[in-house]
């Protein structure tokens, strides 16, 4: 007899296999069963393994179990790091595509970008910038991406990562590259604008590293592209004495004989830059109009473009170079548009509506330092002020200004725009030169960047004074220094001890402590001019510059020691500022009404 059925009621067989069919069609179940076939248990630590093996269907499988995408290991390790480690690339794609977070760190601080510059996983590391990986992102040891494939000696990702990156990462990884010293590495960073005068903390540079760590083939590049041989440590060791202290007798040969050298490119592309700069150095200086040309609210354009934020000129005007200038270097400099000549035109209060900016000399107040005359080594040009030990300085960041707060990300790309449009301005002298800003917001000063440092330094340091004579020590042999009494010239050297100071100050960094300052002053009598040296300080020649840039000028301005000149801003008048010092990593500036100092460093102004 059968049950009767009764309206509303399912059968329990009928249940029980309808049950069993949405069972079986459960997607998570059936992908969790799938998982298991493949090896794998539905845990994070097994998502992490598929990722790491590149296994894609793996990845669909625990994707479609309801793994967390991001979700981490005991090391905080993601997929997406793992994968990036591996060099997976087609996982690192698939990883993405599901939504995984590129920015997310392990407990070391490195995300994925950072494992897969450390592996030289070049493929990879396009792939993660591609969807917004974090170029400026450092780990828990200060390590950059840049910096761990540098120091790999990955050329591909090197090139890759130089291209965005900020002057002060370019810095830091040609000096932790040194150590192991891959010329193709070493050229790249020094192609994009890498500092070979930069410092590490222990004021060591490219070449002292390299010199130290006996690599040979590193040693000869930054020679070729005319790194300082005499540039001393804290120590006042140089690059030679490391390599001798080390045992690389041949490293320190190479470096006492410059004819061995050789050439490249990149050091031809300096020695064309410094041949400009010299002119540039000439000029009386320009004056400038900030976004000449550039239309304000409400105003037609003047016949110019904006290229990603920054004025550029269409017909950039054509300045011929300075009239004493020998037709070789005239060739082969870029355009001085600092050198006019008598039919430049008069200055004028209010900028001429025209497509390119009035240039005009316009001396200021304030003395201005003609070429030739005398530098100070290692002290501020100032005579008021005492700058004389001082250590490495943090110059990362942009530091106060008058801007808002910015991203790093977004620092690191107005770094990089100013870098690769600054390549090909012209260089004008900074002495004697007018800034007009034509916005309030916009202070001159304040968007400078240091675009490049070169410094040429006599093979000489001071290790002491006695009365009229010097203890004087040559930097390209070894041996101890030797007594040089006043109108004595120094042996095997064309130069000639005309005076000798003895001179004691109290250092603020020394908390008040006496520091012996003093001082010699040589005459050239092969190529005349003179030069001061400082107690336990390089002596620097009149050669020694830095060039200052900022995004919304169509200059390079080349800068020296001493140097004066002038902005003007609406709302806030007119402001005469002195160089005090250029160093590799900064230029230090004082506005002479107020004594305010401030700092122009690689990766903008900064504060005391």
């Amino acid at each position: 007899m059968k049950s009767p059925r009764l309206p509303g009621v399912i059968p329990i067989a009928s249940l029980l296999l309808s049950i069993l069919l949405v069972g079986c069609s459960d997607p998570q179940k059936v992908a969790v069963k799938g998982l298991k076939k493949s090896g794998y248990e539905a845990t994070t630590d097994d998502f992490l393994r598929a990722a790491a093996s590149g296994d894609l269907a793996a990845i669909d499988l625990f994707q479609a179990a309801g793994i967390d995408i991001d979700g981490i290991d005991r090391s905080a390790n993601t997929a997406l790091i793992k994968a990036a480690e591996a060099g997976r690339v087609d996982a690192v794609e698939r990883i993405l595509g599901l939504g995984a977070d590129p920015r997310a760190v392990n407990a070391s601080g490195r995300d994925a970008l950072l494992v897969a510059a450390d592996k030289g996983h070049e493929e990879v590391a396009r792939m993660l910038l591609s969807r917004g990986a974090d170029t400026s992102q450092r780990d828990k040891k200060d390590w950059s991406g840049l910096a761990l494939a540098a120091y790999n000696g990955h050329v591909g990702v090197v090139s890759l990562l130089a291209a965005t990156a900020a002057p002060a990462e370019l810095d830091d990884a040609l000096l932790v590259a040194s150590f192991r010293g891959k010329p193709e590495v070493l050229n790249t960073l020094l192609g994009q604008g890498a500092n070979i005068s930069a410092r590490s903390p222990e004021s060591k540079t490219p070449l002292m590293i390299a010199s130290a760590a006996g690599n040979l083939e590193a040693v000869r590049v930054l020679l070729q592209n005319r790194a300082n041989p005499y540039a001393v440590d804290l120590t006042n060791q140089t690059a030679a004495n490391l390599a001798l202290a080390a045992g690389h007798e041949e490293v320190e040969h190479l470096i006492n004989h410059p004819d061995s050298w050789g050439g490249s490119e990149q050091g031809q592309k300096v020695a064309t830059e410094m041949a400009s700069a010299q002119i540039a150095l000439t000029g009386e200086g320009v004056e400038e109009v900030l976004l000449e040309g550039m239309p304000l609210a409400g105003e037609p354009s003047r016949g110019q473009t904006t290229l990603t934020g920054v004025s550029e000129t269409a017909n950039p005007p054509a300045t011929p170079a300075a009239p004493n200038a020998t037709a070789a270097t005239a060739a082969t400099a870029a355009p001085v548009a600092g050198a006019v000549g008598p039919e430049k035109a008069a200055p004028s209060s209010s900028p001429a509506p025209l497509a390119a900016p009035i240039l005009v000399a316009t001396p200021v107040s304030a003395p201005v330092r003609a070429a030739g005359a005398t530098t100070i080594a290692g002290a501020s040009a100032d005579p008021g002020a005492a700058l004389v030990t001082r250590p490495a300085e943090s110059v990362s960041g942009t530091g106060a200004g008058a801007a808002a707060p910015e991203s790093a990300a977004t620092r690191v790309e107005v770094s990089r725009r100013v870098r690769e449009e600054s390549q090909n301005k012209p260089i004008v002298a900074l002495n004697g030169s007018t800034i007009h800003s034509r916005l309030p917001e916009e202070a001159p000063v304040e968007k400078m960047v240091l675009a490049a440092y070169h410094e040429e330094s006599l093979p000489l340091i001071v290790d002491g004074v006695s009365g009229t004579t010097a203890s004087v020590r040559r930097l390209d042999q070894s041996g101890g220094s030797v007594a040089v009494p006043e109108g004595s010239v120094v042996p095997g050297t064309p130069y000639k001890v005309k005076e000798v100071s003895t001179r004691f100050i109290s250092s603020k960094e020394g908390k008040g402590r006496m520091v012996d300052v003093s001082r010699v002053m040589l005459e050239d009598t092969a190529r005349g001019g003179t030069h001061v040296l400082v107690k336990d300080v390089s002596g620097q020649t009149a050669d020694t510059y830095a060039i200052l840039t900022a995004p919304n000028s169509q200059y390079r301005y080349v800068v020296k020691a001493g140097d004066v000149f002038r902005t003007t801003q609406p709302g806030i008048g007119t402001k005469d500022y002195q160089v005090l010092d250029i160093r590799a990593n900064a230029v230090v500036i004082k506005d002479l009404s107020t004594d305010e100092v401030t700092t122009v460093a690689r990766d903008g102004v900064i504060h005391p």
